[in-house]
């Protein structure tokens, strides 16, 4: 189970494909190496997490590290001469599909998780500030012990208590204050 920090930090590396692929595709010099270091880059991420899959992205790395010795990849194909630059930029685009691929598999029951918390707290927020647990003007003082005081409110409330403690049960104590945080000064504060 991801905590959202680290979540976020995976969706993050996969927010910069679309200038990986532009790269490739202007056929930059930097290219290559851009992306052999968003793949190194993922490795690490995914290792941190104690995810398997970082295994499955070395394996990839290690793929594109042949291509740019002109071995050409499991599964590319070349209509008419397969140059060096043509491998290169093939298996650059490979590599990329597929650990975009296997990342966007692996996270998203943690991405759907997180996504039914956020919308646990909506309702749980909507419901607090409509029994006045949350006040509507951001009070003074640490944020953060501000929203530890509502939470704090709505779990001890008969109500909602139950609501809070599923909440805890999809992302942890830490993160549903994260999302209340969020959600809170989203729906509540931001007004």
């Amino acid at each position: 189970m991801l905590r959202i920090v680290n979540l976020e930090e995976i969706h993050g590396l996969l927010l910069r494909l679309p200038s990986l692929v532009d790269e490739l595709e202007r056929k930059e010099a930097h290219a290559m190496g851009n992306v052999r270091e968003w793949l190194v880059s993922l490795e690490r991420v995914l290792e941190s997490n104690r995810l398997p899959l970082a295994g499955n992205i070395a394996v990839l790395r290690g793929g594109l590290d042949s291509a740019l010795m002109g071995v050409i990849p499991a599964g590319i194909e070349f209509h008419g001469r397969a140059s060096s630059r043509k491998i290169r930029e093939a298996a650059a685009a490979e590599m990329l599909k597929r650990a975009s691929d296997l990342v966007s598999a692996a996270i998203q029951g943690d991405g759907s998780r997180i996504d039914e918390a956020e919308r646990v707290a909506r309702q749980l927020i909507a419901i607090a500030s409509f029994k006045g647990l949350i006040p509507t003007n951001r009070p003074e003082g640490d944020a953060i012990e501000n929203v530890k005081a509502a939470w704090s409110a709505m779990q001890a409330d008969p109500e909602i208590g139950q609501g809070a403690a599923h909440l805890v049960g999809l992302v942890g104590p830490h993160d549903a204050l994260i999302v209340l945080d969020r959600g809170i000064t989203r729906d509540v504060w931001g007004r």
